[in-house]
């Protein structure tokens, strides 16, 4: 049984030979000291008299070198640096690995060299890589339903003046729609706050009885994962207006989009701002799902989500860390 006072430098390597893990030992130029029990039997590997004193980026494929000598460099500096990259195994296994890298420093602080824990994550790659398949096939189905849905207008449409303005309008709105759905398309994994917000709010712009204001700098770079849930709020509070507000039934909607804290941190705020002609009878319905998705997703990218209700609308506020 372990216990504090038996901590000692010799019980501590035993545990280090134990861990699950692949444990690495890498002096300061970057050699291959050691390597513990299973982190050998995780890389596939006999014999580690075969790579004792090696250096350890040449073990990596030739296009993950520079990330794993860059990595010691700011080990080196920063102390602890941590990375993902894939390196089959000795005997050619296919792994991807979630690496740890941290410096290792004498009593009087000088360099010592290197501590490695590397964990085989390939079954967490495979299936986020599953997950990208999936969304882009679902973007991909949602973009043929769009111009299937716009197709379908047009021909019903046709020869019918009253109903030809009524698909022009209803086009316009699903392209727009459409349109938010491929900003990421491709490689990209970046867009711009002011781009998506307009793209999501250009259905509404011109519905009869509506005035919709969009405040937003330029240039305000998001990542996927905060689109995601910039989309999934404002197009909620969309569609409730649709059926109980100010799109539905006339008013006004003010969004605006600001960053605070500064290039080292921050958050997006997004406040939606809505009066409309009619008062408000409800604020929620049982068994309403729109407001527990916004919750959910809120809470997993560590943001937040509040609504103050007021006589003809409702002020709404997303605060979201910014990924930088």
């Amino acid at each position: 049984m372990l216990s504090k006072a038996e901590l000692s430098p010799e019980s501590l390597s035993h545990v280090l030979e134990q861990s699950t893990d692949c444990v690495k030992l890498v002096d300061p130029q970057g050699n291959l000291l050691w390597m513990n029990p299973n982190g050998l039997c995780a890389m596939e590997i006999d014999d580690f008299e075969q790579l004792n004193g090696k250096e350890w980026a040449n073990l990596w494929p030739q296009q993950a070198q520079p990330m794993i000598r860059s990595a010691l460099e700011g080990a080196r500096s920063a102390g602890v640096v941590r990375l993902e990259a894939f390196c089959p195994t000795a005997k050619g296994t296919p792994r991807w690995w979630e690496v740890s890298l941290s410096a290792v420093r004498t009593p009087d602080g000088a360099h010592a060299g290197y501590i490695s824990i590397s964990r085989d994550v390939s079954q967490l790659h495979a299936d986020r890589e599953a997950l990208k398949v999936l969304l882009a096939e679902m973007r991909h189905r949602l973009k043929n339903s769009f111009a299937m849905v716009c197709a379908m207008l047009r021909t019903v449409a046709r020869g019918d003046a009253a109903n030809t303005a009524f698909a022009t309008d209803m086009v316009a709105r699903i392209s727009a729609l459409a349109t938010a759905q491929t900003l990421f398309d491709g490689e990209s994994e970046q867009s711009d706050l002011q781009e998506l917000l307009s793209t999501l709010l250009l259905p509404f712009r011109k519905a009869q009885g509506m005035q919709v204001d969009l405040d937003c700098a330029p240039n305000q770079q998001i990542d996927r994962r905060e689109a995601d849930v910039i989309s999934l709020v404002v197009g909620e509070l969309t569609v409730n207006s649709t059926k109980h507000g100010a799109i539905g039934h006339g008013g006004s909607i003010a969004l605006r989009a600001a960053v605070e804290g500064d290039a080292t941190g921050g958050r997006h705020t997004i406040v939606w701002e809505e009066q409309s002609a009619q008062p408000v009878s409800a604020t929620s319905r049982a068994g309403g799902q729109g407001l527990s998705l916004i919750e959910r997703i809120c809470t997993a990218r560590g943001g937040t989500f509040g609504i103050d209700w007021q006589e003809r609308g409702l002020v709404a506020t997303l605060s979201l860390p910014r990924n930088l």
